[in-house]
């Protein structure tokens, strides 16, 4: 079978490896159809993600059709559409005995920890497995993992019907936390220096947006809070100017969730912070997210379809890799198929 494969930082490879065989009663084989490209996967191939380990078959998004099941499987069955859920704590730690797994130290993340989803089969726990409308291509099957990216952000967030957010970038991620904040009844101003991108948001729920080269972000946020600043910042850019200055963009009660894992520290005032009773919220992957986001995602269809700007066949992995990381191709969500 082929799968995507990174020896080490730098290279990405197609190679040839034997299907593997599940080896518990409570394990399924998954063919898989297809996976998402995230910028964690681009991460890995440029050597700067914090806790991958070399050599690696990549991918933690995607789906499949179940083709053998464990004796004491029970939940899917041979033939069915799946979705993988791709992360599993160690279920003994202070985190997951407190129902958060998704910060346990000790997580395995497919594609990061062990190797991933970017291969045609897959041996997998059955109950990482979440079955989905077959109404769904599995290209849009396979942006269920990001878009529970998202919703953990806004759970993170509190985002209520009424609140106005500020989400600093405009990629996948970005804009499926505007489309969830959206609907959660928020109305959403997106700052995002591609203009393409800019443009993008507006589908998927952007009330306004701001190109921060061509206008003050500071004065454009304030005059559209009315001088109050705002109840939610989303960063997503990773950009460390930003992460202090959305101190300052918050109101009362505002909170933060800062998405990425900033390369240095970043100065945080205090001040502000309990002057206003601000809080600053992290988020890590996702905490019991994919049965709310796969029952979703028959009605984000229209989303969905602009969300994946390019797909792939398995072959063309490397040049799949290139069109994400290009920030001319006009790429948003990328997906490879099998």
């Amino acid at each position: 079978m082929k799968a995507v494969y990174i020896p080490e930082p730098g290279k990405i490879e197609v190679i040839e490896r034997e299907i593997p065989q599940i080896q518990k009663d409570s394990q399924v084989l998954v063919k898989i159809t297809a996976a998402g490209i995230c910028g964690s996967d681009i991460h890995i191939f440029h050597g700067t993600h914090a806790y991958a380990t070399y050599p690696r078959i990549i991918g933690h998004e995607g789906c499949g059709i179940v083709e053998k099941v464990g004796s004491g499987v029970t939940n899917v069955a041979v033939g069915d559409p799946v979705i993988i859920e791709p992360i599993t704590g160690c279920g003994s730690c202070y985190s997951c005995r407190n129902g958060r797994y998704n910060c346990c130290p000790d997580i395995v993340v497919l594609g990061v920890h062990a190797d991933g989803i970017m291969e045609e089969y897959l041996v997998v726990e059955s109950d990482k497995l979440h079955k989905y409308d077959p109404s769904l291509t599995p290209v849009e099957a396979a942006t269920a993992e990001p878009y529970t990216i998202g919703a953990q952000a806004n759970a993170q967030a509190h985002t209520m019907p009424g609140d106005l957010v500020l989400i600093h970038g405009a990629g996948p991620i970005g804009v499926i936390i505007c489309d969830i904040a959206e609907k959660l009844g928020a109305t959403v101003i997106m700052s995002e220096p591609n203009e393409a991108r800019l443009e993008i948001s507006k589908d998927f729920g952007a009330a306004y947006t701001i190109n921060p080269k061509k206008e003050d972000l500071k004065e454009a946020v304030m005059r559209l809070s009315g001088g109050k600043g705002v109840n939610v910042v989303f960063d997503t850019s990773g950009v460390p100017a930003l992460m202090s200055l959305s101190i300052e963009l918050l109101g009362p009660h505002g909170r933060m969730v800062p998405l990425t894992f900033a390369p240095e520290p970043v100065p945080v005032n205090f001040r502000l912070i309990n002057k206003n009773e601000l809080v600053i919220a992290g988020t890590r992957n996702q905490n019991s997210k994919f049965k709310e986001v796969v029952e979703s995602l028959p009605g984000r269809k229209d989303r969905i379809d602009k969300l994946v700007t390019h797909v792939f066949p398995v072959e063309k992995a490397k040049e799949a890799f290139e069109t994400a990381m290009d920030k001319t191709s006009g790429a948003c969500k990328v997906v490879i198929t099998f």
